[in-house]
């Protein structure tokens, strides 16, 4: 079985889930300003950490290839 990877999704594809992800990456930060306890807040922005990581692959898969493009 074949895994996801970004090399084999179309560009259209990776712009989309980019906005997705930078959206919940917003609401994440709103909702850490709500959370009282530090507990769930370690865990809310790990979960955030996590999102922004996979969102910068994105963004660099985008910028490969349009580097490689020649634009």
């Amino acid at each position: 079985m074949k895994t996801w990877n970004i090399r084999d999704q179309p560009e259209e594809s990776l712009k989309r889930l980019l906005e997705k992800k930078q959206k919940e990456i917003k609401a994440g930060y709103k909702m850490l300003r709500k959370l009282s306890n530090i507990k769930d807040a370690e865990i809310m922005l790990e979960e955030i950490w996590q999102t922004k990581a996979f969102a910068n692959d994105i963004e660099m898969e985008l910028i490969r290839r349009g580097y490689n493009d020649g634009t």
